[in-house]
């Protein structure tokens, strides 16, 4: 693949994010289209779209939604995550980076994950979460793609900004269950940096940021944790980032997930 020169400023993991949109308030189609702009950006206009989220802030961490009952949302940790990869527009690598991101989410939650190989599925704001023709009668597994920005409808640009990955989880679009069931993660195929986890602007700790928003991370202003917008200056995760997954992952105990074959 042809690697683009680099632009005066490295992309940051994620200049513009797409988050978790407010509980039982949209439809599917409308939680992806809910762009939310890093807290580096400032407010616009999309404030009123996710009125009624609640996101709480601990030592280092932030959570992007919590329960009526005051948990974060989260995945059932009591089963496997299932995640499939399109890299046909990665550099050579990039699922090698994805899996050793993967490896230190499940590490850090204590959730398992299971690949179940490649996709030609392209990433998309109108993904569906159930899918049975390409999955089968479930909810549709995690899918982790390389976007083209000029070819896609990622919002991975706003204004002069512009976003090395974007990452969505997604809860049940017509029931009254906070837990997610399905997401995405788009990695800007145009972002010049290379694969690997060695310096913070490589691509691996882009993954590992985009991941832990999948779990149900939002971003923090502390410098030295992965989920600042920026990435924090680290190609890990951070003490915060640990805790903060910590809490969405097995010590939260099992949630009961319903199938989409139980509606």
């Amino acid at each position: 693949m042809e690697h683009l020169p680099p632009p005066p400023v490295p992309l940051r993991p994620d200049l513009v994010t797409v988050e978790v949109p407010p509980r039982r308030r949209f439809p599917v189609w409308v939680v992806a289209v809910c762009v939310l702009v890093a807290l580096s950006l400032g407010a616009v206009g999309l404030a009123p779209l996710f009125q009624g989220t609640k996101s709480t802030e601990g030592p280092g961490f932030l959570f992007l939604d919590r329960t009526d009952q005051g948990a974060p949302t989260r995945w059932n940790p009591c089963q496997p995550i299932h995640y499939v990869v399109n890299a046909s527009l990665a550099p050579p690598g990039s699922i090698a980076d994805v899996h050793e991101a993967v490896r230190r989410i499940s590490a850090a939650t204590g959730i398992a994950f299971v690949f179940e190989g490649t996709t030609d599925e392209e990433a998309s704001i109108y993904r569906e979460v159930f899918q049975p023709d390409r999955y089968g009668a479930r909810w549709a597994p995690v899918l982790i793609a390389w976007a083209d920005p000029g070819n896609s409808d990622i919002p991975f640009e706003r204004g002069d900004r512009i976003a090395a990955g974007v990452a969505v989880p997604v809860i049940p679009p017509t029931r009254f269950e906070d837990v997610y069931v399905s997401g995405w993660v788009a990695i800007n195929a145009g972002d010049p940096n290379p694969p690997g986890f060695d310096l913070p602007g490589e691509q691996g700790p882009v993954i590992l940021h985009e991941l832990g928003h999948l779990m149900g991370l939002g971003h923090v202003k502390t410098v030295g944790e992965l989920m600042n917008p920026s990435g924090g200056g680290v190609t890990d995760l951070g003490p915060g980032d640990k805790e903060g997954l910590r809490e969405l992952g097995a010590s939260g105990g099992c949630i009961r997930v319903m199938e989409p074959i139980d509606a």
